[in-house]
Parts: C-alpha cells; structure tokens; sequence
C-alpha cells in the first residue's frame, strides 16, 4: 500500500498559497484528522483487501522547521497479506515463498482487525541554501514508532525510518512537486523485507485563491521479494474554508497489482 506523501506535501503547498510562509515565522500549530478507505485483491488474492486508516495529526511549523506527529486508528478486513496502512503499509502476496524463511502459513482466509497503528514522528527542514527562483527544497526523516498490533496484521512490530527531498516550485497558478523518498524497514523475526525507493511526482494548480486541485503519479518498489511495486494515480481538491480551517477530498485508483485497485478520503485541518 503506498504511503500518502503527496498528500501530506499538497497540503504543505496550499499552506503555503493560502497563508503565505511569514505566518509560520512564530510557530504555527495544525490539527487535521479525516479518513482514508481502500480495497483491492493486490494481484489476485482469493479475498479482497479493504483497509480503512483515521489519522490524527498535530504539526508545529516555523519559517525553517516542521515537526509532525500522527496516530492512527486502523482496521484492516481481507485475506491477512497486506501489513499495515498509511505511511508503513506492506503487501505480501504469499508468505510461503518468503526467500530464507522457511515456515509456512495457512491459506489466506477472510479475517478482520483493528486498532492504534503505528505512530509517525517527523521532522522537516526547509532548504535556504538554494535561491527560492530556482525551486524551493525540503529535507526531512521519518521514524515509525512500531506501536500498532503486528499479531493481527496491522503492522510489522519493527521500527522504520524513512529519509526524504520534497522538491516544488510556483509558476504562477500551478506548483508542480517532486518527491523522493528511501524508506529502510524493520525485519520481523519470519518476514524478510527489502528497503524501498518511493517517488511521487505531480502538480497543484489554484482554481481560486481559496481552491485548489491536484494530480500526482505515485510509485514505490515492493518491500518484499515476489510481491509487485506500487503505482498509483492520485487526485484531489483542497478548499480553505476560512482562514483557520480547510478541507481536502481525494481519491486514487492502482495502476500495478502492488497497489489497491481503488481509495477515497478526506482530511480536515485547522489552524488556531
């Protein structure tokens, strides 16, 4: 399952667009919550995945720094080959051929789980080094606090870093982004998994000062060997609704059987 960088970055940008960046010279808070529900058979599987992922987000942003901390409620209905959702989300086809660990598993069988998932802390840098008529640059780490239940397959129990380059530039009304994330995984004792590359590239473009609307490509290497890669399209429209709150509505569709075959979601935000 592709993590929702693009999403996150998106929301960054209208941020940028609809309050302008000497707002966050003292500090600014966010507090954003919404809900994200998608389903796919991942390439086959005799039982559809369906994975519904509730964030709770609060970000501490200045005119250099965001720190950003996200705990999620998820639950997971299908066949018990996709680990986890959000940002940590693996799919695992047939753990029978997992390459050095020999144990077996039992067929797939329809099963479902929930719960607190894993928690992300996140820290970003922005870039001044780089003349902001070129492209602005944002660097940042990840760490995943392995905190969701790995017994019922809502995450692997291991703790995983992510190491990431956010790269935008406004052209006018457009804002075309880039990112490029290398995402290193916890082993669990019976699953051998791989570090992944991910990519997300795309635009957001302002209908209005109040409106904007986006469309990016998303594509991760799988995480485990025999499974396949990601790659998803993904859409949305972001609403400031006042100066203090916004509204985002997405949606994505798989286009490689390492992705869902569909997702919808919506995020709300407030600014104090």
């Amino acid at each position: 399952m592709i993590e929702k960088r693009n999403l996150a970055l998106s929301v960054a940008i209208a941020a940028l667009i609809f309050s302008g960046a000497a707002a966050a010279q003292n500090g600014q808070w966010r507090f954003s919550t919404g809900s994200d529900f998608s389903s796919g058979d991942y390439g086959g599987d005799p039982v559809d995945t369906e994975i519904t992922y509730v964030p709770f987000t609060t970000s501490y942003q200045t005119d250099l720094w965001t720190f950003q901390a996200t705990i999620p409620w998820v639950k997971i209905d299908g066949a018990g080959t996709v680990l986890g959702a959000g940002d940590g989300g693996i799919v695992i086809r047939d753990r029978r051929r997992n390459p050095g660990r020999p144990e077996p598993v039992p067929d797939p069988v329809a099963s479902s789980d929930s719960g607190i998932g894993d928690i992300w802390l996140s820290a970003t840098h922005a870039v001044q080094a780089i003349p902001s008529d070129l492209f602005y640059l944002d660097l940042g780490v990840k760490v995943k606090l392995p905190t969701a239940d790995d017994d019922n397959n809502l995450g692997t129990g291991k703790t995983d870093y992510t190491f990431q380059a956010d790269i935008f530039k406004p052209l006018g009304n457009a804002t075309p982004f880039l990112t490029l994330a290398y995402k290193m995984k916890g082993e669990p004792s019976d699953i051998a998994l791989d570090d992944v590359l991910y990519v997300s590239v795309g635009s957001d473009f302002g209908v209005s000062p109040n409106t904007h609307v986006g469309l990016s490509v998303d594509y991760q290497e799988a995480s485990f060997s025999g499974s396949d890669d990601s790659l998803e399209l993904f859409g949305y429209v972001n609403q400031s609704l006042s100066s203090n709150w916004s509204f985002m509505l997405y949606g994505y569709s798989g286009l490689e059987d390492g992705s869902p075959d569909y997702g919808v979601g919506f995020q709300l935000s407030y600014k104090p």
